[in-house]
């Protein structure tokens, strides 16, 4: 057997070696090699700023009615980002798909101290002296706004009186559908609890509301569109209170004059 020759490793070398690559993993940028960057501790890594949405950027919408369909969303003002339903509210399916694809957040109002709640006040749905379609008109309207009460028809003085009543009793507000608007808001506002006005479309109607603070909408259903309807009498119904114009407040009994 031959002896086979074996290489003689050097001590002084091995260490030599070791302490080369112990040099190396420890070398700080200025040694040629970049520092090996620490992990970030938990404590270092800065929270999530929150991001705002659509929704949170832009004013709410309180949306009392029954049923929330595609048609009531698509009435609602532009920029709106969250609407507020009544907590029984039936949102149907298309409407929910809407909402998703528009960012638009609807949310259920609590049962107590709801802002849906606070603004509630009784709303009447009334017709009289118009097409047949009217009664179809005025049911519609009234399953979209939250507790409205429909009157039976009858005859446009009856109907009149019926809302005055409701008006001067609980301070309930209401629409009046009738082929002859101009005769039953003359008729109306001989009576000092409503405020009735009439246009011949919503725009009009909407600056007529809102100048003489309305508590009654009379108008022609022939004239406007089904949607428009409820749209304004929802959103009738969910406004804040507020006070009449000077002009219209109340005076004190009798008229002051010395004719009579």
């Amino acid at each position: 057997m031959s002896a086979r020759s074996t290489a003689t490793v050097d001590p002084e070398a091995v260490r030599a070696i070791v302490a080369e690559v112990l040099r190396r993993m420890s070398a700080t940028p200025t040694d040629g090699l970049p520092a090996a960057t620490p992990a970030p501790s938990l404590a270092a890594v800065p929270a999530a700023t929150p991001v705002a949405t659509p929704a949170a950027a832009s004013g709410g919408v309180l949306l009392p009615g029954r049923v929330i369909s595609v048609a009531l969303l698509e009435q609602l003002p532009v920029g709106t980002g969250r609407v507020t339903v009544a907590a029984a509210a039936v949102i149907t399916p298309s409407a929910r798909d809407h909402a998703h694809d528009k960012g638009l957040v609807i949310e259920r109002a609590t049962a107590v101290g709801s802002p849906l709640a606070a603004a509630r006040v009784p709303f009447v749905v009334a017709h009289a002296e118009c097409g047949r379609d009217a009664a179809t008109r005025a049911a519609a309207i009234a399953r979209a706004v939250l507790g409205a009460t429909q009157l039976p028809a009858t005859g446009l003085a009856d109907v009149v009186t019926a809302l005055v009543l409701h008006a001067s009793r609980d301070g309930a507000r209401g629409i009046l559908l009738t082929g002859t608007p101009a005769i039953a808001c003359v008729l109306a506002n001989r009576a000092a609890s409503l405020r009735a006005v009439t246009a011949r479309d919503p725009a009009a109607l909407a600056t007529a509301a809102a100048e003489c603070a309305a508590n009654l909408l009379v108008v022609d259903p022939a004239s406007f569109p089904a949607a428009a309807l409820s749209r304004m009498a929802i959103e009738l119904a969910a406004r804040p209170a507020t006070e009449p114009p000077a002009p219209l407040a109340a005076r004190p009994a009798g008229c002051g004059c010395k004719g009579h």
